[in-house]
């Protein structure tokens, strides 16, 4: 076991993250952490490495193991170039390296017991650094510089000068490098383009140590982790298995445990009739069952129901349709300062496309949609929109929310359309999760998931018939990720998006766009699809087979349903026989009442004997409903236990 967290208490302030947490990781691990923002993901990563400290609790780990920890500000000295952060990790190999040289040098120019001891040394030394793989260092730098998308001519910048993106890809190349026990990465998909994202998965499935990760790229998480853990209600669970298998076994213990909730609110209103109707009996016996009864049910520990996430959805309904031919992108060619982005670019757009484009990140997909929208000027080419074409477009660096710095959500929202009052403006963004007072929030305060969500909502009651959107996943969490899927993809109007989301593009595309310099190379069908084609990945994992599955042979699978079908013929006939106790036991109710009302008579004993007779009448019907009484519960019993 590399780590047993036990009881554990955490609160930021008056804020309480988690309480009575109780995690064992064990060797060889690949998990997924999953949740909603702000449930403690980074959080749980920073108690393990020791960057935060328990209230309470304790947190024991394997003696001497190694943790490499990504976080989402990486910390490293802005001096150093990417090739010295890289080659400082084989520092004690290089030493080795120089070490081994040297004795080498020195065994030319000594002799006798000097050279002797030297040779043995030389011996031990080389043998010590073949273990540790030292002749492989120089190769394994250049695998994970490749992968992770550098160039060879990167290797020389300081820190300080790359990007956000590329200092986080060179941190995360770093401690990959050192291949610790344990591997903490916090979002590491981020600023990876596609390319990088394989490489990524192609190392983690070889990787041999554990490894726990945060990532809200559904596909990498079916890709390489054998198990989720969910952060949620200040506690966590685990499932076996891919990202997809924990999304179908969550909407099923949902389902279930709803369904569970019902049966058992269900129960106790059946327990409160039958306690009513003792009562309404008056007499010993049945106030003793009824009492019983009431014990019974008070000990009953009440179920919560399950919280379902995110019931809101919404839709784009364009205003008008457009015609068959939407666009059309004949030979564009640009370049920047001299070095060329892409030329030869041709395709064609047709009412109801769905298409993917994907490419390395800085090739220039983001500069093609500003050119097609013309808000750039190709160096040659031609683009051409057919009739009534409206254009939508969702802007990953959401520049479109600048001239709203100082404003509000409403006013946002009425930059689109002026003509909707704030009821329909506020069910709206209800929809995108701005609830009461946040549409009064001020866009600069907005953080970059909710700049997004609001974009999708400007995007929404802008009712255009073309949709350009670049990046439309990055910043929001996965629950809205969902729900815009299941809104693109019952969109009628046409759509082409920039993505590096590859679940999103599984859900959504007809066809994939592969961007190059060269032009743009056309593959129908989704992201795997596109992968079948090109032969540049395995199919899909095959989902984690169900623990201790027990194979039911033909001849035990007819026992089975056979006394499956005896059990429920014994519990059609207890039911059949429960309903005509209880009709009878209303029937002879009804007689005694009737008796009761002829007793009650002021002239009842006038007569002696037909009031003898109706009160011999009323102790039988009595005695009667007793013996009714009994035997209704002795089947309800067997009812129950069934």
């Amino acid at each position: 076991m590399l780590i047993n967290i036990e009881n554990l208490h955490f609160s930021y302030g008056i804020h309480e993250i988690f309480k009575d947490l109780n995690l064992s990781v064990n060797e060889k691990k690949q998990i997924g952490l999953v949740g909603r923002n702000g449930t403690g993901k980074s959080t749980l990563l920073k108690l393990i490495t020791g960057e935060l400290v328990p209230e309470r609790g304790h947190i024991s780990t394997k003696n001497g193991l190694s943790i490499g920890y990504l976080a989402q500000e990486p910390a490293i000295a802005e001096s150093m170039t990417l090739g010295e952060m890289l080659t400082s990790v084989f520092q004690s190999l290089i030493d080795m390296e120089k070490r081994i040289k040297h004795i080498g040098d020195q065994i030319a120019k000594s002799s006798g017991d000097a050279q002797e001891k030297l040779m043995t040394e030389f011996g031990e030394l080389q043998e010590t650094f073949s273990k540790k793989r030292g002749f492989e260092y120089p190769s394994r730098i250049r695998g994970v510089i490749n992968g992770l998308g550098f160039k060879p001519e990167d290797l020389d910048k300081p820190f300080s000068v790359l990007s956000g993106g590329e200092k986080t890809r060179a941190t995360l190349g770093q401690i990959l490098l050192k291949e610790p026990d344990l591997l903490l990465l916090d979002e590491p998909t981020n600023y990876l383009d596609i390319d990088a994202l394989q490489w990524l998965e192609q190392y983690l499935k070889g990787y041999s140590g554990t490894f726990i990760i945060i990532s809200h790229d559904r596909y990498f998480m079916d890709k390489v982790c054998t198990s989720i853990i969910e952060v949620s209600q200040q506690n966590i669970k685990e499932y076996l298995g891919n990202y997809t298998h924990y999304a179908v076994k969550k909407r099923q213990n949902i389902m279930e445990q709803n369904h569970q909730y019902q049966q058992q609110m269900k129960e106790i209103k059946h327990q409160e009739e039958v306690i009513k109707r003792f009562r309404a009996y008056n007499s010993i016996k049945s106030s003793k069952r009824a009492t019983s009864r009431e014990k019974a049910l008070n000990k009953i520990e009440l179920m919560d129901k399950a919280d379902v996430v995110h019931n809101s959805h919404f839709s784009f309904v364009p205003r008008v349709r457009s015609g068959n031919d939407v666009l059309s992108v004949n030979g564009i060619r640009k370049a920047f300062a001299g070095r060329l982005l892409f030329q030869n670019m041709s395709f064609e757009v047709h009412r109801g496309d769905k298409i993917g484009i994907i490419g390395a990140n800085g090739a220039g997909k983001t500069t093609l949609f500003k050119i097609i929208q013309g808000k750039l000027q190709a160096d040659s080419g031609e683009v051409r929109f057919g009739q009534k074409v409206h254009i939508g477009y969702f802007d990953q660096e959401h520049q479109d929310l600048k001239k709203f710095y100082n404003e509000n959500l409403l006013e946002a929202m009425w930059d689109v359309d002026s003509k909707l009052s704030e009821g329909e403006i506020r069910n709206i963004l209800a929809a995108f999760l701005f609830v009461g007072e946040e549409v009064f929030k001020p866009i600069n305060t907005l953080s970059g998931g909710e700049k997004a969500r609001l974009l999708l909502a400007r995007l929404m009651i802008s009712q255009s018939n073309f949709l350009l959107m670049d990046e439309p996943t990055n910043h929001i969490d996965m629950d809205t990720k969902e729900i815009l899927e299941s809104a693109l993809s019952q969109y009628e109007g046409t759509l082409l998006f920039i993505s590096h989301d590859r679940y999103f593009l599984n859900r959504i595309s007809n066809q994939i766009y592969q961007f190059s310099t060269n032009g743009m190379e056309i593959h129908l069908g989704n992201y795997d699809d596109y992968l079948r084609h090109k032969s540049e990945a395995s199919e899909r994992e095959m989902l984690l087979a169900e623990e201790n599955k027990v194979v039911i042979t033909k001849t035990q699978q007819k026992t089975d349903r056979k006394k499956q079908k005896e059990q429920e013929a014994k519990i059609r006939q207890l039911k059949k026989q429960v309903k005509e106790i209880e009709d009878a036991i209303t029937a002879q109710e009804l007689e005694i009442k009737k008796a009761e009302l002829a007793m009650c008579q002021p002239d009842f004993y006038d007569y002696p004997d037909n009031a003898a007779e109706i009160t011999r009448f009323y102790e039988e019907k009595k005695l009667s409903l007793a013996e009714l009484t009994d035997e209704w519960e002795d089947a309800l019993t067997n009812l129950e236990e069934l």
